[in-house]
């Protein structure tokens, strides 16, 4: 009898030292669960039609939060950029006991992304898959908790530096009015929208000093006279329309990157979601991390890095855009060339110099190929699921020129624009490389 009551005590309490056991140093996620919670946030941008210098800052707090959790735990891994982010002071430090650290990153960024967004139901659904992965791997209940715990602490002490970067005060502010003047921008077919993100160079950047950071290349004097550097300017988009390739077409469409594409069909509008030109880079490292089965400290910094010079690339050129306020092709074009012309892809509503795409691609590019090598080939499939084809480069910098004169091609932007969005953006990753890096 003694025997059985001694099996029994010793029963019960492996049982309970089992289900009890800190299993916080279980390695259970890995690059393929970040790449998904990746994924799951680009469709949430997406659905909820987010302008694109708004996704850039969706992408990059979330990220930041994955990494500043992460970094927490490994840092000898990963380089603290808690103190070098522009206004964000010293995080918290809450207990780190049974604390799992991918599964707080990761529950960090869920609760960072859901902050952001409209659509929260998709982050409720990733955020109980995280939890449910937990699960099936076996983390104790305590640990899942303990996580969970350590990741709203992290989480509500970046809100709180987030509520303060001026997004929220700017959606108070005046809506921009054009001023009919010839060298200005004025709304644009198919639409006339009024001006997008007029304010957004008030926006807080995340390592940048200021948006007024780059000084781009003087842009010629406005004329109409035909020897003038600027009807030069002008005729080269026009005759570069006249003058197409089925080729540069697909450029053209590839890199669109509009997230609201409107078709028109008599008095029917339809609407089409794509992913940002911000949201279609965070694709490629989806892509090229996948491919080569990145580790996930790699991947961390792939994502984080290239999410913040993007979104300081976004604020310095909206800073020149509006200080510039420069006509858009299709409208000197229609009003001294040919009033029935129309460009390839449909211009978007803000003023043309600089290229915002050509700066958040060559900010993209520059910092990706840092992290990966000069010489990176990859297929960039992400516009498939628009039923277009995909498209290989041989390096970063190479997709990022395409995207360059996909905006030429498709008669959005003049060359000096691209060219002088480019250097920005390229610029800029330098400053984030640096700062971020050391």
């Amino acid at each position: 009898m003694r025997t059985l009551y001694f099996l029994f005590i010793l029963g019960f309490f492996l049982l309970f030292s089992c289900k009890n056991t800190d299993t916080s140093n279980k390695q259970v996620f890995s690059t393929q669960d970040l790449n998904q919670v990746n994924l799951a946030l680009l469709e949430a941008v997406m659905e909820d039609a987010f302008t694109p210098p708004i996704a850039t800052r969706i992408y990059a707090y979330s990220h930041i939060a994955h990494y500043v959790t992460l970094q927490s735990f490994y840092t000898d891994s990963l380089v603290d950029i808690s103190n070098k982010l522009n206004g964000l002071s010293d995080l918290p430090k809450p207990s780190k006991e049974n604390v799992n650290a991918e599964l707080a990153a990761l529950l960090t960024f869920s609760k960072t992304a859901k902050k952001l967004i409209f659509s929260e139901h998709l982050i409720d659904s990733l955020s109980q898959n995280i939890k449910d992965k937990a699960i099936e791997n076996k983390l104790s209940e305590k640990t899942i908790q303990a996580s969970e715990s350590y990741a709203a602490a992290i989480a509500q002490h970046l809100s709180d530096w987030i509520d303060k970067d001026m997004y929220n005060e700017t959606r108070t502010y005046d809506r921009f009015t054009s001023t009919k003047k010839p060298e200005n921008w004025r709304e644009t077919p198919p639409d006339y929208e009024t001006a997008l993100e007029p304010h957004w160079d008030k926006i807080r950047p995340l390592v940048i000093d200021s948006p007024s950071v780059y000084v781009p290349a003087a842009l010629p004097k406005y004329d109409v006279s035909k020897d003038s550097d600027f009807y030069k300017m002008v005729a080269e988009v026009y005759e570069e329309s006249k003058n197409t390739t089925e080729e540069k077409q697909k450029i053209a469409w590839f890199w669109d990157c509009n997230p609201i594409l409107t078709i028109h069909k008599g008095h029917m509008i339809q609407t089409i979601h794509k992913f940002a030109p911000a949201g279609h880079w965070m694709h490629i490292i989806d892509q090229i991390t996948a491919k080569e089965n990145s580790n996930y400290f790699k991947t961390t910094k792939a994502y984080t890095l290239t999410s913040i010079a993007m979104f300081d690339a976004v604020i310095a050129a909206w800073h020149l855009k509006y200080k510039t306020d420069l006509v858009r092709p299709v409208t000197y074009i229609q009003e001294y060339f040919d009033p029935q012309w129309l460009p390839v892809l449909q211009t978007p509503p803000f003023p043309e110099y600089t290229s915002g795409h050509s700066a958040t691609s060559a900010s993209a590019a520059g910092v990706l190929t840092a992290i990966f090598g000069e010489n990176y080939f990859f297929e960039d499939n992400t516009q498939l699921r628009f039923d277009l084809e995909s498209r290989s480069f041989n390096s970063f910098k190479e997709a990022a020129r395409q995207v360059d004169l996909s905006r030429f091609y498709g008669g959005i932007h003049y060359m000096q624009g691209v060219n002088e969005g480019s250097k920005q953006g390229y610029f800029v990753a330098n400053i984030v490389l640096e700062k971020l890096n050391n």
